[in-house]
């Protein structure tokens, strides 16, 4: 029983280092510029350079920090996207259909027809909103892409840098607790916090009720 506490003990242990770690790369973002906010971006910025014409029709030339500021900002991706989505829309006129046209892979002379009369408020035919309809599917579809790979780049290099953290705090406490766990067992406890911390505080759980359960199996019957 006291090897299992000691189980418990370690288990909670790494898993709180694991918390502290992810913690530390989350402050990172207060980096000027948006810091470890920033990976991942790279993804949306080269599916929005396809339409900057359409984008800089909109809101100006400085489309890309609007686009950034509510990556960084953390909001849910279906509202950045469909924040992007409105941007189009209202930059979309008969000069910048060809670019959206190219990119939603639809023919641009009648784009640029459609958005002439959404420009004057003309009345837009079945075949018209079926046009812009492909259009607005087509662009959604490669942003859902785009926010996909961004997403995932993000995760995988936050859970890198977290783990480098780890390791780094790992090897500190070696230093300062002497007679511990030695440097390869440092670098054991540093690997392993990332993945264990979000699981850690139902292992322990887990294991507590199992501890408690064997003591109870062992103990003399009155």
């Amino acid at each position: 029983m006291e090897k299992l506490d000691i189980v418990i003990a370690a288990i909670a242990a790494i898993g709180g280092l694991g918390m502290a770690a992810m913690s530390l790369v989350d402050a990172f973002k207060a980096i000027p510029g948006g810091g470890v906010s920033r990976i991942g971006f790279r993804y949306v910025r080269a599916t929005a350079s396809e339409l900057s014409e359409v984008l800089t029709a909109a809101i100006g030339a400085d489309w890309e920090s609007v686009i950034l500021s509510h990556w960084i900002n953390g909001r849910p991706r279906d509202d950045q996207i469909a924040a992007i989505r409105s941007i189009l829309r209202l930059g979309l006129n008969d000069k910048t259909a060809a670019q959206l046209a190219g990119v939603a892979k639809v023919d641009p002379e009648t784009l640029a027809i459609v958005a002439g009369k959404l420009a004057t408020g003309a009345e837009l035919d079945q075949q018209d909103v079926d046009l812009l309809g492909r259009a607005e599917a087509a662009v959604g579809a490669r942003l859902d892409a785009a926010f996909d790979l961004a997403d995932q780049a993000y995760r995988n290099a936050s859970r890198v840098l977290a783990g480098v953290v780890a390791v780094a705090l790992a090897q500190v406490a070696s230093l300062l607790v002497p007679n511990t766990y030695g440097w390869g067992g440092a670098l054991l406890v540093g690997v392993l916090a990332v993945p264990i911390a979000p699981v850690a505080k139902d292992l322990v759980s887990a294991l507590t009720a199992a501890a408690k359960a064997v003591k109870a199996e062992r103990a003399p019957s009155p």
